[in-house]
């Protein structure tokens, strides 16, 4: 029902995201010999990194397009509330409630002024249309609200999750609940690639490694690479792609 708008967005890939199974001790060990500075892993065998080939080859995501970027400045607040909570209203269609009941804003910790709890928002839509069945027949502006909670869900919570995968930074909301064709210009691929890079270097400097946890929106990644390590030889040289 909302693939027509995952289309425009070119983002139908991320569909299948979820359903990798990841090995945590292999990519413990990959982690443990990744070097930020060259970003690349220190293998017996040589060198060898993820390239955007590899990351085009596995998601499928498009490279060709402008680069991702996202606003350091949430949405302006107004009557003491984070300015998400106005800006998913007017384009979510859910008044988020602000006092009296146990999903109320007023609930909230104060740290997700600037981030918007996907746990939260997601379970909150849920209820809000629980009586509501989604069919082809439904309403074209009802099925493109489904799309973007499902975005919002799919985009912070794994395609570039954090450490707890359940807060996404305000400066996505821009994106995703914009113009579907304008998401469809951006450089999904390389915007990937680059917070592999980054979960992967934070992961590479922990005292204790939750590696697993720091890594959980790169885990589509690194466990198609972790399949194609255990069917073929480590490349060697510098900075050669993880695929032949």
């Amino acid at each position: 029902v909302i693939l027509p708008f995952l289309k425009r967005a070119r983002l139908v890939p991320i569909r299948h995201f979820n359903g990798i199974k990841v090995d945590r001790q292999l990519i413990t060990a990959l982690v443990e010999r990744w070097r930020k500075e060259t970003h690349c892993f220190n293998f017996r065998e040589g060198e060898a990194t993820i390239t955007l080939k590899d990351v085009a080859i596995l998601t499928h995501l498009p490279i060709d397009c402008k680069p991702v970027y996202t606003s350091d400045h949430p949405p302006e607040g107004r009557d003491g509330m984070p300015g998400w909570v106005h800006f998913i209203h007017s384009v979510l269609g859910v008044k988020v409630p602000v006092k009296g009941s146990v999903d109320a804003i007023d609930r909230l910790p104060p740290m997700r002024k600037h981030q918007v709890p996907i746990t939260w928002l997601t379970k909150y839509f849920r209820d809000h249309y629980e009586s509501h069945v989604l069919t082809e027949e439904s309403p074209e502006d009802e099925k493109e609200r489904y799309a973007r909670v499902y975005l919002i869900g799919m985009i912070g919570g794994v395609l570039f999750s954090k450490k707890s995968s359940n807060l996404l930074s305000c400066g996505w909301l821009r994106i995703i609940l914009g113009s579907w064709e304008e998401m469809g210009d951006y450089s999904w691929a390389s915007a990937y690639l680059a917070n592999i890079y980054h979960n992967l270097c934070n992961a590479s400097l922990q005292a204790v490694r939750e590696v697993a946890a720091q890594c959980s929106s790169s885990n589509f990644g690194l466990g198609s690479i972790c399949h194609g390590l255990h069917r073929s030889n480590v490349p060697t040289g510098i900075g050669q792609s993880i695929i032949p």
